[in-house]
């Protein structure tokens, strides 16, 4: 309670009583869904451990090096953590501790408990470099083919490992790759949840969509539990520059590299909660406020990994901490070669989001958030995002692909120097931003009805996305459902 107050008063101070109240309001309304982890059973693990007996001696199974950087750890949370991973039901892993501590304690707890596992490698470092360096130092002693990140008071369920090798080992028996470090996949993240100190209680589960580049660069979705081909990480390396975001900017940079210029298939989501993100009073997970520095450090990330990558972008903070909003003054066309659409929301008097970015299946996501509310604790409404579709009457399109709707719909793109030509009023057809102007760029004929336009504009998305380009909701661009003919 104590810590959802400190949060309420915060955002108050850097958003105002409105938006606080709308925010305390929606954050009320999450705590009451029921949510209830559910473990794998006993007769499943146990299937898992047989199922792995075949496979994990081979080749082509994967080795895990789980990284996790130690500093003053408590006691119960380290040996808890350890036994997260001790207990995996796929065997092939190796756990790296690195401790900046000034004493050997953990070291003895250890040797206490787990000094029969060859598997766990335990070093002291002589001086905390901070958890960019320390996490280096652990990453300089793996030798695993693929690579973990696991906080040194968090946990993960037990069958985690497994989830992931089975990816893997279904991706080198389809592509048939001649080594691991072939493997298309290139990162695997996971589902998360919050527990608390005790691990008695489970809350706010973080069900992810599969890669979406725009929402990564909102924020670090991907976060827990993460696994890194060895060759991209020891390419990559953590950044000290960027501690308490330095695995955000590790997953940026792997993230960009993998998808930017090609598609999106080495990167994997495994839909399951294997990650469990322990609150207590010290952790970003109870207390985002706690660890601005750290949010500072992601706003820098993302600008810095969109500079390198040659994209000339500003990258402010939303009102929601740790969240970001990416700009481009030169156009969204010109700056991202990879986007070939961007739509908006659609809204009702009342600014109920009513349409504007669909599923391939034709349902509309968020339908029915009310007017200040962000999506919930993810606060994923109120990032920019890649979408299967968005709608014709609140969309933008890159110049090239403008024909492309007239082949698939029958429908004319009209441009900005179109529209404001009774203006002299010359744009970059490039350039588009939203207008300040209540007319559309795509004219719908009058016996087009909600489902009809919805339809075409899916189709239209669907050819946009075949040919490579993404498709990107902002929704920032707001289109009012009393200014469209039904």
């Amino acid at each position: 309670m104590l810590g959802s107050i400190k949060k309420t008063i915060a955002y108050a101070k850097r958003n105002g009583i409105a938006a606080a109240y709308y925010a305390a309001k929606e954050r009320l309304e999450d705590q009451k869904k029921e949510y209830n982890f559910i473990p794998a059973s006993d007769k499943e693990l146990s299937r898992q451990k047989e199922e792995t007996k075949s496979v994990w001696e081979s080749d082509i199974a994967p080795l895990f090096s789980i990284l996790v950087p130690c500093y003053n750890t408590d006691s119960k949370f380290f040996i808890e953590m350890v036994e997260s991973v001790v207990c995996q039901t796929y065997p092939k892993w190796e756990l790296i501790l690195a401790d900046a501590s000034a004493d050997e304690r953990l070291k003895n707890l250890l040797l206490d408990r787990f000094k029969d596992d060859n598997r766990i490698i335990y070093i002291h470092l002589k001086s905390n470099g901070g958890i960019s360096d320390n996490t280096n130092e652990a990453l300089k002693a793996a030798k695993g083919d693929y690579v973990c990140l696991l906080d040194h008071d968090d946990v993960i369920t037990p069958d985690a490992l497994y989830y992931f090798a089975k990816e893997i080992l279904d991706e080198m028996e389809s592509s048939k790759p001649d080594k691991l470090s072939d493997c298309p996949i290139g990162l695997i993240y996971s589902d998360e949840d919050k527990c608390d100190t005790d691990m008695t209680r489970f809350y706010e589960p973080n069900i992810k969509p599969c890669y979406n580049l725009d929402y990564l660069l909102s924020n670090n979705y991907i976060c827990h539990f993460t696994s890194i081909r060895a060759d991209i990480i020891q390419k990559e390396m953590f950044r000290k520059e960027y501690d308490g975001a330095q695995d955000f900017d590790l997953i940026l940079r792997t993230c960009l590299s993998l998808s930017m210029d090609d598609n999106d298939r080495g990167i994997r989501h495994i839909d399951k909660v294997l990650y469990h993100w322990r609150c207590h009073e010290a952790s970003t997970a109870a207390n985002p406020a706690s660890k601005k520095y750290a949010y500072d450090a992601g706003k820098r990330a993302v600008y810095d990994i969109l500079k390198a990558k040659g994209i000339n972008a500003n990258v402010s903070e939303l009102m929601h901490v740790g969240f970001y909003r990416v700009e481009y003054p030169d156009g969204i066309f010109r700056a991202r070669k990879d986007i070939g659409v961007i739509g908006g929301k659609l809204v009702d008097k009342k600014g109920t989001l009513v349409g504007g970015i669909y599923k391939e299946d034709g349902s509309i996501v968020y339908y029915g958030l009310p007017k200040g509310y962000s999506g919930g604790f993810t606060h994923i409404a109120a990032c920019q995002q890649d979408a299967d579709a968005v709608d014709l009457r609140c969309m933008r399109i890159r110049k090239k692909l403008r024909p492309l709707l007239k082949e698939v719909t029958g429908l004319t793109y009209h441009s900005n120097n179109e529209i404001l030509k009774q203006k002299d009023t010359f744009t970059d057809p490039e350039d588009e931003t939203v207008l300040k102007s209540k007319v559309g760029h795509i004219i719908i004929p009058d016996n087009w009805d909600d489902d009809k336009i919805k339809k075409e504009s899916i189709r239209f998305c669907r050819a946009v996305r075949h040919l490579g380009y993404r498709v990107v909701w902002d929704p920032k661009m707001v289109q009012k459902k009393t200014d469209i003919k039904d």
